[in-house]
């Protein structure tokens, strides 16, 4: 009989035992459970702090990762963007798309957010613009961006786009030399009416940035087909350079690439 009550009181314990165990360790994973929730909210609402953005550099967003990295440190510094425009005279200092572009700037990111400075070249060519190292007069400006237009109308017909390319690649590495954190992005100039060799220019153009790793912005699919007479409409047949409407037309295209709504 005392046998059988010790059995009976060992077993009683054992399970007992067992019972208290399975309490403990669903009250300990249940505890681990909360904490892990605790802790992945927390991650969670400091992951959604982190990707806030601030407003000016996401306005940027339509621009390449290196432009919107540029804009990013200009904020950071507290500083306007240095924005530098240089070209042939398609891109003029006063009266052009440039002026647009400025205005267009100033509405989506706030008078001042942008610091735009505008060289115009009237009459050089690739070569002279390499001879005479104008990307001098952009790093002296010490700009964040520079928006290119390389002279492709005024080298037609006088340089072959080989050497073209090349006059480019050395007018870009004295800024660089000059201003290594410039982000260059590359546009061609306006088109003309019922070009030939032109047109495949600036196609030359496109594939050398993109082979380069320069960032590029191709405005032209914002004008009329440069075969249609409509195209006189935006440039002006005599002198093949922007129209008041090519102007706007041109302005209007980069302000879609720059400004993300």
């Amino acid at each position: 009989m005392r046998n059988v009550l010790l059995a009976m009181f060992v077993a009683v314990a054992c399970l007992s035992f067992i019972l208290v165990s399975h309490l403990y360790w669903e009250n300990k994973v249940a505890e681990a459970v909360k904490e892990a929730r605790i802790e992945t909210g927390t991650t969670a609402k400091s992951g959604q702090t982190g990707e806030s953005v601030n407003p000016i550099v996401a306005r940027a967003k339509r621009l390449p990762a290196d432009a919107q990295a540029a804009i990013k440190r200009a904020v950071e510094e507290n500083r306007p963007i240095r924005l530098v425009i240089a070209g042939s005279e398609s891109t003029p200092e006063k009266g052009g798309w440039p002026d647009l572009l400025k205005q267009a700037l100033d509405e989506a990111y706030g008078e001042g957010a942008f610091q735009i400075t505008v060289h115009e070249y009237e009459g050089l060519t690739t070569a002279d613009a390499d001879r005479q190292r104008i990307a001098a007069d952009w790093a002296n400006d010490k700009p964040d961006l520079v928006l290119l237009e390389p002279f492709l109308l005024n080298d037609n017909g006088v340089i072959v786009i080989d050497d073209t390319l090349d006059h480019i690649e050395s007018i870009i590495g004295q800024l660089k030399s000059a201003a290594p954190d410039a982000v260059v992005i590359l546009q061609p100039p306006n088109p003309i009416y019922n070009a030939t060799y032109y047109p495949k220019q600036v196609e030359k153009l496109e594939a050398f940035a993109k082979e380069k790793h320069y960032a590029y912005y191709d405005h032209w699919t914002a004008w009329p087909d440069y075969k249609s007479k409509e195209i006189d409409k935006y440039v002006d047949p005599e002198s093949d350079l922007p129209t008041t409407e090519g102007a706007k037309r041109w302005a209007e295209a980069l302000a879609e690439y720059f400004i993300a709504q």
